[in-house]
């Protein structure tokens, strides 16, 4: 009986197979998880890590850093940077350099706290501490330093929430500092400029309008190398278990970001902050990868302050809104196009408090030509203590 059975059974599949109505498309192979030496373009350094992870490198004449983050991490946990002090170091002035990346150098200076710091069997040191990032939250980062011959080497290890090191680890351990003439002697605060993303989110502050409207405000800092544009921002309020109670996205205001400049956002909450929200996370695009992408701008395409000059000052309406009002006047030349000013405001803590932007009438000047604005900002987050203003306009 068994053996009819199973006789039956195989002319089915046969039968099936030459009608062509069944298929059986090939297993996909998996992904190739094998790890893969990084060798940043300088040959400073190198370091072995899983081919898969996202990288985000710069490479000056006096600055070699490259950032990495995991397939599923919106952020780097691996940040790796090397400078050339020009000599060589001994114990004594390498104690000092670290005194000073930890108090005045690092990048993360304002949101870090050192908890500890111990020396490791191969000379170079491990400092714990942690960092407030946007949002309230902190994260605890641990930083290795050391140095060969006249190089200086920096990890930054963003330490999981589950506290599983043993990845990370093996990746730190397999870093190696090459000596190459290709960095070129700088100061110890280069290091200052080793970043784990081309965009950042600075300044931001929470407050809440008489009417109920919750709002975000902060800025995004460009430290790439092409002039960015329509920078989306997003923002999640979360509930004490990490669910998103509410949401919102906008882009930055102004025309583009350009190297080394900053640009404002404010995100809106009509219905107010939810009561389960207890905590927010913010997020900026990127260049690369899923969901939303800034674009990058020709260059030449905007005219900023080596084109244009502006006078401002602020002052109180009947209702007590601010209004930062100025003329603009196109300098270069080249006929400057869709102008667009846009306002900052700070508190005594260098929080963004506000921030508005208003097109220009008329948007379009001649070299030489003036034309006044006028930016109403009815609502602020706090006292203000000081504000910017920035003028862009199109090729």
């Amino acid at each position: 009986m068994k053996r009819y059975l199973l006789i039956l059974f195989s002319a089915f599949l046969l039968a099936a197979c030459e009608s062509g109505a069944v298929v059986f498309a090939p297993t996909p192979p998996p992904p190739d998880l094998s790890p893969i030496r990084y060798t940043h373009p300088s040959r400073t350094f190198s370091v072995v890590l899983p081919r898969s992870w996202a990288l985000y490198e710069q490479n000056t004449t006096t600055l070699a850093s490259a950032a990495f983050s995991a397939p599923d991490d919106e952020e780097p946990s691996l940040l790796f940077a090397v400078m050339n002090l020009g000599h060589e170091i001994d114990s004594a002035e390498f104690g000092n350099l670290i005194n000073l990346y930890q108090t005045q150098v690092r990048s993360d200076i304002e949101s870090y706290t050192e908890q500890s710091r111990e020396a490791m069997g191969d000379g170079s040191w491990r400092l714990t501490g942690l960092r407030t990032i946007e949002g309230g939250t902190t994260e605890q980062i641990n930083t290795f330093i050391e140095h060969e011959g006249g190089l200086i080497g920096v990890i930054e290890v963003v330490v999981p929430a589950d506290g599983d090191m043993d990845g990370l680890e093996q990746i730190v351990n397999s870093f190696t500092i090459q000596p190459t003439d290709l960095l070129q002697p700088s100061e110890f605060t280069t290091l200052a400029y080793a970043k784990p993303n081309s965009l950042s989110i600075l300044h931001s502050s929470t407050w809440l309008t008489e009417g109920g409207v919750f709002f975000i405000t902060g800025e995004v800092a460009n430290y790439g190398t092409v002039t960015v544009a329509n920078v989306p921002v997003g923002a999640g309020l979360l509930t004490p278990d990490g669910l998103t109670a509410a949401g919102a996205v906008d882009t930055v205001m102004g025309h583009g970001i350009p190297p080394g400049g900053f640009a404002p956002f404010s995100l809106r909450f009509g219905q107010g902050q939810p009561s389960i929200a207890t905590n927010f996370v913010l997020h900026v695009g990127s260049e690369e990868g899923d969901g939303a992408k800034v674009e990058i701008l020709e260059e030449g395409m905007l005219i900023g302050a080596d084109e244009l000059t502006w006078t401002d000052e602020s002052s109180f309406d009947e209702l007590n809104r601010l209004v930062i009002s100025g003329e603009v006047t196109n300098i270069g030349e080249r006929m400057a196009r869709q102008l667009r000013a846009t306002v900052t405001v700070f508190n005594s803590g260098q929080q963004v408090i506000g921030a508005a932007f208003a097109d220009l009438s008329p948007g379009t000047l001649a070299p030489g030509e003036s034309t006044p604005f006028s930016i109403l900002l009815p609502e602020l987050g706090g006292v203000p203590a000081n504000y910017i203003v920035n003028v862009q306009g199109l090729a």
